[in-house]
């Protein structure tokens, strides 16, 4: 029982989601410095980019789950791999293993926009300030 509750590696969360998980933390990671980028330093470009960037991230978490999801079901087809009697247990520890892109990918699409509203809310008060005579 105690093996349950303790959390699992970074690496064994990785593998648990598949492949998708690269893609959804390259583009996380980048959307997240071009996010504070743009908190830093808000320019707006910047801040187009970090929303193609974040719907990006989007559409590869949305993949990745999915793509995750056929691939367990795609595991039932033989009946041969799960006996009658654990199919319940390997289906819901397979779901389990497919919300793992969905968990890391949340994080960034959390995390960037609140950067990019930190810039937001810079660039409307630098534009709100009286300038300097």
């Amino acid at each position: 029982m105690s093996e349950m509750l303790s959390a699992p590696s970074f690496g064994q969360f990785m593998r648990e989601g598949g492949w998708g998980m690269w893609p959804i933390l390259l583009i996380g990671l980048v959307a997240l410095a071009s996010a504070g980028r743009y908190a830093v330093r808000p320019e707006p470009f910047c801040l187009r980019f970090v929303a193609a960037l974040w719907l990006t991230l989007l559409v590869a978490v949305v993949h990745a789950t999915v793509t995750d999801v056929a691939a367990v079901f795609r595991y039932f087809e033989d009946p041969g791999r799960a006996p009658d009697s654990q199919i319940a247990r390997t289906l819901l520890i397979g779901l389990k293993e497919s919300t793992r892109p969905a968990a890391l990918g949340g994080i960034f699409l959390t995390l960037a926009p609140l950067l990019a509203a930190a810039g937001i809310y810079r660039e409307a008060a630098s534009r709100s300030r009286p300038a300097a005579s």
